[in-house]
């Protein structure tokens, strides 16, 4: 956040500003928070109905780790809004996009986990995919696998260590 105005009715309407940020940095993590508690307790249920059923071990196991995924990707939202929330100024800096590259990184390897989870589906249950559909689903593996690439070429260059001249 930029620093206060000069005048007296600037400085009072960034103060009104600065606290409804700061609300709303509250709010939103509040949510979050719910969000992954629900999602915890959707595991601990889905673990429990999927043993009950007797489901095939892999696709309870994929799906239970592409949950766990999302799970993990509402907590980087958490944490990316409690460090704003915590942070004074409220700044934003190239280093804060850590946070959001590592959700798209999660992202995407759900989607790798969903598409490789259907294909084995497809396999293991004796059905033919066809090609179209098997075309799609390599170029879609392939794009996946270019953008975890660059995800994390753009993680390490961000996080990469500053040589000083």
């Amino acid at each position: 956040m930029e620093t206060p105005p000069t005048s007296s009715v600037g400085r009072k309407i960034f103060a009104v500003i600065s606290r409804g940020e700061t609300i709303t940095y509250g709010y939103v993590a509040i949510i979050l928070l719910g969000i992954a508690a629900a999602i915890a307790v959707y595991l601990i249920k889905f673990v429990f109905a999927a043993f009950q059923a007797q489901d095939p071990f892999f696709l309870t196991l994929i799906a239970l780790i592409n949950e766990i995924l999302l799970l993990l990707i509402v907590m980087e939202l958490l944490r990316t809004v409690t460090r704003l929330l915590t942070s004074p100024t409220h700044e934003v800096g190239i280093e804060d996009l850590n946070p959001f590259l590592v959700i798209a990184g999660i992202s995407v390897t759900r989607r790798i986990l969903t598409i490789g989870a259907g294909l084995s589906v497809h396999e293991t249950e004796g059905h033919t995919i066809d090609a179209v559909k098997f075309q799609q689903s390599m170029t879609e593996l392939v794009i996946s696998g270019l953008i975890i690439l660059l995800v994390s070429v753009a993680l390490w260059l961000i996080n990469r260590p500053h040589t000083r001249k």
